[in-house]
């Protein structure tokens, strides 16, 4: 492992020979002792056990291999009538034992079993096997100036199992003459050209894009997706890799297609979260540099991967994902790994009532129809 950070590791030249101890760690804990002499604050950079499924990239709690399928936060009584606490639904996965047992977004859970909620019960909403929820349902007065209980179900809830999530989570048109496109991950390209280009069919000038939950993908699904809602033909992206592969470093131009409103221009509005990661973060930060028109960011500031990962399999049973590049705009720039803060910062757990993604009442969609 040593030799293959050392080739490929962004910040190779950093790796040290170890104390003769280290040598036998864990490869999961070996790879954090290279990584750690980088001096970089590293916080990309991983292994994976071939025998051992896991997911490097969990959405809060919500992960693909093992889930019922759902993200929440604990909070207490937003009522103010108890000191009890919460945990509320954010995100139900569509397929999951969450989505079947008929949780939706903003439902609040106040028991697991008979364990009360509290920090250490929230985890057993992760994984493990069928169990009871106790769920609320809260709404807002005709003044909007205060909340209350209307209803209370029983569940039950299957057991966690592997979960798939879409590309395209939601895709619809909100009005006449904008589109709305939730995605998960930048990875499909032919799902994602397929949506954006049925929702910039015809009059459409405005697309908000939610990045919320997109914590993966490619560079070149960044691109490909960059052609259909650019109007400016030029360099995008570019990549710079250690001294050794610095052969590898490159400039990504993007041709605008001659078409739809890809080729007219988009007034785009990107919604982020802490979860916006990678390739998501690549994409908002090229378009912001090509000065395309309106680009505007709101929610929450983003995670801060400025970097590009490489698989790399061993002769021993793992696969060790190392920053091998710098992701810059066609300036050069990647002075984001602080993550990009948004044009108009939003928190959308300050609001008393959260609607399903797509809909126009939803807090964040809601702020942009109004002061577009």
């Amino acid at each position: 492992m040593q030799d293959l950070m050392t080739e490929w590791y962004l910040w190779g030249d950093s790796i040290k020979d170890l104390d003769w101890q280290q040598y036998f760690a864990k490869p999961t804990d070996f790879i954090s002792k290279l990584t750690a002499q980088s001096k970089a604050n590293d916080k990309w950079s991983y292994c994976l056990i071939d025998t051992v499924e896991s997911d490097p990239l969990p959405c809060g709690y919500f992960n693909h291999v093992d889930s019922y399928g759902l993200d929440l936060v604990l909070m207490n009584d937003p009522t103010g009538e108890t000191t009890k606490q919460y945990a509320r639904v954010l995100t139900v996965y569509p397929n999951s034992p969450a989505e079947r047992c008929g949780l939706q977004r903003n439902d609040f859970i106040s028991q697991i079993d008979n364990n009360k909620m509290a920090s250490t019960v929230i985890k057993n909403l992760v994984s493990g096997r069928s169990r009871t929820l106790y769920v609320s349902h809260l709404s807002i007065s005709t003044d909007e100036q205060s909340f209350y209980w209307t209803d209370h179900d029983t569940i039950t809830i299957e057991k966690s199992e592997r979960v798939l999530v879409p590309t395209v989570m939601v895709s619809r048109m909100l009005y006449d003459d904008i589109g709305y496109l939730m995605l998960t991950d930048l990875t499909h390209t032919d799902e994602i050209t397929a949506a954006i280009q049925h929702l910039t069919a015809n009059n459409t000038y405005d697309l908000i894009i939610d990045l919320r939950l997109c914590n993966s993908g490619t560079i070149e699904c960044v691109c490909e997706v960059a052609k259909l809602i650019c109007s400016t033909e030029g360099p995008f992206l570019r990549t710079f890799w250690n001294t050794a592969k610095s052969d590898n470093n490159q400039t990504y131009t993007i041709f605008p297609l001659k078409e739809g409103r890809g080729a007219g221009g988009l007034s785009l509005y990107f919604i982020t979260s802490q979860y916006t990661q990678g390739a998501a973060e690549w994409l908002i930060h090229g378009l912001k540099a090509m000065s395309t028109g309106s680009v505007v960011v709101v929610g929450k500031t983003t995670a801060g991967q400025n970097v590009m990962l490489r698989a790399i399999p061993s002769d021993y049973q793992y696969t060790i994902y190392p920053a091998v590049a710098y992701v810059a705009d066609s300036d050069g720039d990647y002075d984001y790994a602080n993550g990009i803060d948004p044009d108009e910062p939003i928190n959308e757990l300050e609001y008393a009532v959260l609607y399903p993604y797509g809909d126009t009442r939803e807090p964040i969609i809601n702020y942009i129809l109004m002061n577009r």
